[in-house]
């Protein structure tokens, strides 16, 4: 970084901060500057990749000191008074007084903002792959509500009978749910890992809950995974796991990071250490990958008190202490994933009466659209593709996001792309203007995917639209004129604004951790998003535990032993259609038998989902009189 005085020239953008002398940036900017960069609140700002000079003005309107800036993170406000909107700068230049101001608040006088930063500067650590080898922290004290996202990550806690959500040191209310493993095997996490993925894109892990706990073998992993920047594989116990430069990443150590960050935030925030926390998922979540979530919490030192499902979670933050009587809808369109719920509020009970959901329909496939949209629009223009360049791919991919984002104020958004390619004639810069219903037309299938859902969860909860009370919108993709439009012509109601999309499933799990150790009271009562099939060897499937059933379950069944010494394995699926490959792969068990065993006989299985959604089974074999828990193997043999 050098010390020169930044010129005026070369800028995408100015920021003039006004200030009464060098006191004023200390006190004013201590709780914002790190020594690699600040962050600047503002309503609309500047894409990632732009430069900016920062400028100190005294009242005369003389220039006190200057920075050049880059823009690592920008986010625009989605709603009035957000104060989460703005963007994250990394210095590229400082003059004399801007270099010893930071350099003061750094460590020389001023070591509480120093100890403040210290979870952001210090998240890079050689990469660990050992697994659960992370001891758990106390177990007493605040209990974390986190919101585990495929795109964002949050966590909120509850202080003075009020849940809210814990900001980052720089004013982030989500970590982006990325890892980013160097080339010399350090990791960063949130927004460090954004900052490096855009000149690294294949050594960024993202949107990984999307297969976190599925077998590779799967055919979810087949089709969706060869569209990531980084590889997918098989990890040893059969469920997937990320390379990156031929080393084995599991997907529960990336969840891990990312809960470690969360879980940092929280102890920053709180004063103390935390051990505890109830992390949300989709609804329609599996058993093993309720499983996996749990196993990413004790790589982060957190012992999962509770998994909870992400729509109860939003219509507890919701409805809880407002004494209602309500049937709701909880539409809920993350980032990656969504889900369609309907519940059922008495009071402080909150009953599920029916829910699905799809993983891979959220808002970054609507980027998708927009990025292929753009470098389409690009190359009809006889620009050359940029498909092949990944790092231009990650700048289009960043400007959609930001776009799209300001779509949901503004009727028309700019991406402004300098030197996206080198031309024949020299560098080639990527300019369009986005209007909204350009953007609503490129998307319009992927929300009608949403309401057929909408539609079958009604009908399965046997709920006419005309009986619902009221319609919950969750998710930041929720936020999209085009989805309240739709909604509203679909139930002649405009959908509640009173819990904020993206904070209400923190807030809701942080009020379930509250009462987990407190006389707060609250009921939930769940269901099997989805029916548990046994595969049979002419392919097709008989049902154990069908979709609906009130959880905690328990359910029996046999299958016929053979007296072999591979034991018995068999197949379970997950789904509602009849053929085992037309139904989600779960997972095979396996019961020894005897190597003298000859007699026949049937091995009785005991199946039990909890109420967390987690499997457990045990068995009995008469042959040999044996009893003994089985596993779950991911693997297709």
């Amino acid at each position: 970084m050098t010390q020169e005085r930044p010129s005026r020239q070369q800028f995408d953008c100015r920021v003039r901060l006004a200030v009464s002398g060098r006191q004023t940036i200390v006190e004013r900017y201590a709780a914002n500057l790190s020594e690699g960069g600040m962050f600047i609140r503002d309503d609309r700002p500047p894409p990632v990749g732009s430069v900016v000079l920062i400028e100190f003005v005294l009242p005369d309107g003389q220039s006190l000191s200057r920075a050049a800036a880059r823009v690592v993170h920008s986010r625009p406000a989605t709603m009035e008074g957000d104060t989460t909107a703005g963007m994250g700068l990394q210095f590229v230049q400082l003059d004399a007084l801007a270099q010893e101001i930071v350099e003061q608040l750094n460590g020389q006088t001023g070591t509480d903002v120093k100890a403040k930063a210290e979870p952001e500067q210090t998240e890079s650590r050689l990469f660990d792959l050992r697994g659960l080898e992370a001891p758990l922290l106390a177990s007493s004290g605040p209990i974390l509500g986190i919101d585990l996202g495929t795109v964002n990550s949050c966590v909120a806690v509850v202080k003075a009978n009020k849940p809210h959500v814990v900001l980052g040191p720089q004013g982030y209310d989500v970590v982006p749910s990325v890892v980013f493993v160097s080339d010399q095997e350090e990791v960063f996490v949130g927004h460090k890992a954004l900052e490096r993925m855009i000149l690294q894109p294949h050594r960024a892990i993202y949107g990984s809950k999307r297969f976190l706990g599925r077998p590779f073998i799967s055919k979810e992993v087949q089709t969706y995974g060869h569209f990531f920047n980084y590889d997918l594989v098989a990890g040893q116990d059969g469920r997937t796991a990320a390379s990156v430069d031929g080393k084995l990443v599991p997907l529960e150590v990336v969840g891990g990071h990312i809960l470690s960050r969360l879980r940092q935030m929280a102890e920053l925030h709180l004063g103390c250490n935390v051990g505890r926390a109830v992390i949300t998922v989709p609804a329609y979540f599996g058993e093993t990958q309720r499983q996996a979530v749990r196993d990413a919490g004790r790589i982060a030192g957190l012992n999962v008190e509770r998994i909870l499902n992400e729509p109860t979670a939003a219509a507890i933050a919701y409805g809880f202490g407002r004494n209602m009587k309500r049937t709701i809808l909880v539409y809920d369109l993350g980032g990656g994933t969504f889900d369609a719920t309907v519940l059922r509020i008495k009071d402080d009970t909150f009953e599920v009466l029916a829910t699905d959901g799809d993983p891979f329909l959220g808002g970054s496939d609507f980027d998708d659209r927009l990025t292929e949209f753009v470098l389409s629009s690009f190359e009809r223009l006889g620009n050359p593709s940029l498909r092949r360049d990944a790092v231009a791919v990650q700048r289009v991919r960043f400007a959609v996001e930001l776009a799209k984002c300001q779509l949901s104020e503004a009727t028309s958004a700019d991406i402004d792309l300098p030197y996206i390619a080198q031309g024949s004639q020299g560098p080639l810069h990527l300019q369009m203007k986005l209007p909204r219903d350009l953007f609503e037309r490129l998307v319009q299938d992927l929300v009608d995917r949403t309401f057929i859902i909408v539609q079958e969860v009604l009908d399965r909860a046997k709920i006419l639209s005309k009986e619902l009370d009221d319609v919950l919108l969750v998710g930041g993709q929720s936020r999209s004129p085009l989805v309240r439009q739709r909604l509203f012509e679909r139930f002649a109601q405009k959908p509640s604004s009173s819990v904020h999309p993206t904070e209400a499933v923190a807030l809701g799990a942080a009020i379930v951790a509250e009462a987990l150790h407190s006389d707060l009271q609250i009921h939930m009562a769940d269901i099997l998003p989805a029916t548990i099939r046994l595969g049979r060897a002419d392919g097709g499937t008989t049902v154990l535990i069908s979709r609906g059933e009130r959880l905690p379950v328990r359910k029996e069944f046999e299958v016929p032993s053979e007296a072999r010494s591979e034991g018995i394995r068999v197949s379970l699926y997950r789904g509602e259609l009849e053929r085992t490959d037309e139904n989600t792969f779960l997972g095979s068990l396996v019961f020894p038998t005897s190597q003298n065993a000859t007699t026949g006989g049937a091995a009785k299985v005991v199946m039990q989902v909890s109420g967390d959604g987690l499997l457990s089974m045990h068995a009995f074999n008469p042959a040999t009189g044996e009893h003994r828990e089985l596993d779950l193997l991911l693997n297709d043999n």
